[in-house]
């Protein structure tokens, strides 16, 4: 009866051995698949081997255990309608500009787009070096380093120099020995009114090597296809060709426009606690913050670039920036106005 019962217990095993392995198998077969789709969206081999800034915050690890994709897709769109895209991206925000049905369905995170330039997450003040950049409300994300202007933006996360806003944290995990990954969206002016768009990300893979496979298959896999979904987006967006939310159009038709929000409303539910670490933020327990940069796009690039676009552009985004100011001013300037009017009737009242 035992040795029955043995046979039994062995062909159950074999049986969940099998299983198991079968759905390994398909797991990792899935993500070859999807990161060989991704990676149809990779740079040029020439802009793969520049150094791209923020590469130096790398520099601490084995470059043996440092994964490094770069991806690059050209634009017919000017710069500056690139940039703006990259400027106002965010979990709290428009969104992570990917897939945001995969983002919510596999990686159950709080992700909606918004495929509108919102005038709101345009102002001066609207992103800044320490702002935190959140993937999702359970504090998930990178903290911005640089804000180059029509240039470069670029983020990190490093769990010896965490961010600073209140409930984020620096990615990591049980088995991490250390943890550090830099994620950079960078912009380079083409004649003709085109823009080169590159994003360049490097993460350090740590030494336990199950730990590394599995980061492998998540981060530098799976993370390829979803690049490669944003850098389309991105083209879609600057071009014009990205529809609206159907919904949002159906909102539109049903509601009308007169009854929006105020700007007042609309922005007090941005999430406060991304600016947390603009007073000091963590980049700069390595090296200052960058918001400009003569050195890019760098002259050896191997690109067609328009020698004069930030020649002209520059002086254009200083009068814009300004103007913008001016208007934050002037509605500070209202806001102090009325204060001091009903001061000044409360105190009147207190005379009679």
């Amino acid at each position: 009866m035992s040795a029955v019962k043995n046979a039994k217990l062995l062909r159950s095993a074999a049986k969940v051995g099998g299983t198991l392995a079968l759905g390994a198998g398909a797991v990792i077969g899935g993500c070859q698949a999807v990161y060989d789709w991704g990676k149809a969206a990779f740079a040029t081999p020439e802009e793969q081997a520049l150094t791209y800034p923020g590469d130096e915050l790398m520099d601490r690890f084995d470059p043996a255990l440092v994964e490094t994709v770069t991806f690059g897709i050209t634009i017919d769109a000017p710069v500056k309608d690139v940039y703006q895209w990259m400027y106002q991206w965010g979990g709290s925000k428009s969104g992570s500009i990917s897939s945001e049905w995969l983002e919510r369905v596999l990686g159950r995170m709080s992700i909606f787009n918004r495929y509108e330039v919102c005038e709101e997450w345009q102002m001066p003040d609207s992103f800044m070096p320490g702002d935190f950049m959140d993937w999702d409300r359970s504090g998930m994300g990178c903290e911005a380093a640089d804000v180059v202007a029509d240039k470069y933006i670029l983020s990190f996360s490093d769990i010896k120099h965490p961010p600073r806003a209140r409930g984020a944290y620096a990615i990591a995990g049980g088995l991490v020995d250390d943890m550090n990954f830099i994620w950079g969206w960078y912009f380079v002016p083409l004649r003709g009114n085109r823009t080169r768009f590159l994003c360049h990300w490097k993460y350090y893979g740590t030494t336990d090597p199950i730990t590394r496979f599995c980061l492998k298959r998540a981060i530098l896999q799976c993370g390829t296809c979803m690049q490669r979904l944003q850098m389309e987006y991105m083209k879609a967006l600057a071009e014009g060709t990205m529809p609206v939310h159907k919904h949002t159009k159906l909102y539109r038709k049903i509601f009308g426009p007169y009854h929006y929000a105020p700007d007042e409303v609309q922005d007090a539910t941005d999430a406060p606690h991304i600016r947390d670490g603009r007073k000091s933020p963590a980049i700069e327990e390595i090296r200052p913050a960058k918001m400009a940069d003569p050195a890019w796009p760098p002259v050896e690039g191997p690109w067609d670039v328009d020698p004069n676009y930030y020649r002209e552009r520059i002086p254009a985004a200083i009068a814009e920036i300004e103007e913008k100011a001016a208007q934050q001013q002037a509605d500070a300037q209202a806001k102090i106005a009325a204060l001091k009017a009903e001061l000044a009737a409360l105190e009147a009242a207190d005379q009679a």
